[in-house]
């Protein structure tokens, strides 16, 4: 069963030189590219609605070291 539909988007030039880089540098493709990009970019989002929602230090630590031991684990040290 597919997992995926297909869509048609407009990308800047310089995007998608810099995704021809990595696609070079690490055999990614660009479906892959595009995919993980938007994920990245929507727990992002969610990450700050969560962190300005809590007025509290240490949740909202918490709330970063998640989305750190997620997109950049080598970062997550608190």
């Amino acid at each position: 069963m597919l997992n995926q539909k297909p869509i048609s988007a407009r990308i800047q030039h310089q995007t998608l030189w810099e995704m021809e880089l990595e696609t070079q540098a690490t055999g990614m493709s660009r479906n892959r590219i595009l995919n993980e990009g938007a994920r990245l970019y929507l727990n992002l989002l969610d990450t700050r609605r969560a962190y300005r929602s809590i007025p509290y230090p240490d949740d909202r630590k918490k709330i970063l070291n998640g989305f750190l031991k997620l997109w950049f684990p080598e970062a997550a040290t608190w």
